[in-house]
């Protein structure tokens, strides 16, 4: 009778070290797969816009939206330089002459999306070789020279 109960215990022992030894493998496995989980992560991709840009002869720079992604108006600043006659300016959305079409009631949650544009007024006409870059902190959406190549 005494062996028959020491058999029993041995037989529970070993269920437990296989169960145990099986949780071990499952926690090794879990802690292998994530830490490589964040190469198979896609990356961070870049704003896409298509901008047009048409100017007059009062100094007015308009950039149209013509295809992409949407942008928050909040994050856009517009830089234009002129070194041959030494003209520079930066507009962002809190500039009198930074309008924006369609405008919202909070300009904060305005997009610049598709047909949308932005109008720079300048108040001076410029020179055909003034530079235009509409940038956000992380990209530069468009760079166009007045009169010249835009890309």
């Amino acid at each position: 009778m005494t062996q028959q109960k020491n058999n029993r215990r041995t037989q529970a022992v070993s269920e437990v070290v296989g169960e145990m030894l099986m949780i071990a493998l499952v926690l090794i496995l879990a802690a292998v797969f994530t830490s490589q989980l964040p190469n198979y992560l896609p990356s961070e991709r870049s704003l896409s816009v298509t901008i047009m840009m048409s100017n007059d002869t009062s100094g007015n720079v308009t950039l149209w939206h013509k295809g992409g992604d949407w942008v928050k108006v909040s994050t856009l600043k517009v830089n234009m330089h002129d070194t041959f006659n030494g003209f520079s300016g930066t507009w962002n959305y809190q500039n009198p002459d930074f309008v924006f079409v369609p405008d919202s009631q909070e300009s904060n949650s305005s997009v610049f999306d598709l047909n949308g544009n932005i109008t720079i007024i300048t108040g001076a006409p410029l020179d055909q070789n003034t530079t235009v870059i509409l940038a956000t902190e992380q990209a530069v959406l468009f760079t166009g020279v007045i009169g010249g190549e835009q890309s």
